[in-house]
């Protein structure tokens, strides 16, 4: 019972990672040097580490970040 809901975390957190790094790869953001190496490295490390990514982005996006 333990393996299986591990198992099902792990497949859960890897289609997010794919996804996320999908998404980076396919709209690099805007203003910024979208060479193939680096879009392709940037996209693997937003997918490895999305949820860094998930909570990083709107904190560094918010207007009291800039101070």
């Amino acid at each position: 019972m333990r393996s299986r809901f591990w198992r099902a975390a792990m497949i859960v957190y890897a289609v997010i990672g794919f996804i996320d790094g999908a998404q980076h790869f396919l709209a690099p953001p805007a203003g910024t040097h979208s060479s193939m190496a680096g879009n392709l490295a940037v996209s693997f490390c937003a997918g490895l580490f999305w949820p860094i990514d998930v909570v990083a982005r709107p904190l560094l996006m918010s207007p009291g970040a800039a101070r």
